[in-house]
């Protein structure tokens, strides 16, 4: 049994149920009541029975539903699909405001369940390419530059990107000699080499000059920005204060906040999902859970 507030000053004038008739009710679901009401000729609860499936504006009222404690009283006897489907009816304001309980680390950790592209939106929304790039810790660029969709085509466009002393001391590193060589000349020489080569030439690049290539990279082929990892996506974040990577998801639709929806326990769930709308919760209610509806009495 779900024991919630109700009015019971609604269900007396609307039902014509009297105080003293529903004192002996006390304890029993709503449809119970209004079952042995019907049964005893209440032309009004015979009707409710009626419009419980069809009138969600009613069920709100009989039920209270503009009371946030009586929507998780109810939310939290569902189990975690049923949840997420209340979930799913909550706007962005609402999924962040229910991302706030939490700290900035564990905000953090859940963005790892979130999709590539969802991700890549939050970076590209919040910074430019470059700026994300700069940000980033060197083993995280050298991550992406293994990736096999970066190949040694993209990788020769987008060293136009580098500047000469970064190709100067790639080159160095390289070989072990002085390169005093300008732009073209170096990447002519490098038009030369075998493929395994050319890459480890690529990967003896400075930290700056990784940047500076992955850029041109990012800039010529945006949909290569998912070659990076989720940790890298999510590495700025884990630099920012926690309200500002709330205000930073202002940009994700509904749907991008679901995955780490789906990594919550089931009681942080019914307090998140207690933000429903109360008519979209009855309407849900009304089509898909008769039972809990049944179970719904007055405390």
């Amino acid at each position: 049994m779900i024991t919630l507030d109700l009015d019971m000053a609604y269900l007396s004038s609307h039902y014509h149920i009297s105080s003293k008739t529903l004192d002996k009710y006390k304890n029993m679901g709503i449809t119970q009541i209004m079952e042995i009401e019907a049964a005893n000729g209440n032309v009004q609860a015979a009707d409710f029975l009626a419009k419980a499936a069809t009138d969600p504006s009613e069920l709100v009222n009989v039920l209270q539903l503009v009371n946030p404690k009586n929507r998780y009283l109810i939310l939290r006897n569902m189990n975690k699909e049923d949840l997420l489907k209340v979930i799913s009816m909550l706007d962005t304001d609402q999924l962040i405001l229910g991302m706030s309980i939490f700290s900035q680390e564990t905000i953090c950790e859940l963005m790892l369940y979130m999709e590539p592209e969802a991700l890549m939106k939050l970076v590209l929304e919040n910074m430019d390419p470059e700026q994300f790039v700069k940000i980033l810790p060197e083993e995280y660029l050298n991550e992406f530059l293994s990736s096999d969709k970066i190949d040694r085509d993209i990788l020769a466009k987008s060293m136009q990107n580098v500047e000469d002393d970064q190709l100067q001391k790639m080159m160095e590193r390289a070989t072990g000699n002085p390169c005093y060589e300008d732009k073209e000349t170096i990447l002519k020489q490098m038009e030369q080499m075998e493929d395994d080569d050319y890459l480890k030439t690529v990967f003896c690049m400075e930290q700056e000059g990784k940047q500076q290539l992955i850029t041109g990279v990012i800039t010529n082929k945006p949909e290569l920005f998912t070659e990076f990892s989720k940790e890298a996506m999510v590495y700025p974040f884990t630099q920012m204060e926690k309200s500002d990577i709330l205000q930073a998801m202002q940009v994700l639709e509904p749907e991008d906040f679901m995955p780490m929806m789906e990594e919550l326990p089931e009681e942080v769930l019914a307090l998140v999902a207690t933000q429903v709308n109360p008519e979209d919760f009855a309407k849900l209610l009304c089509s898909d859970f008769a039972d809990v509806i049944a179970q719904c009495a007055a405390g």
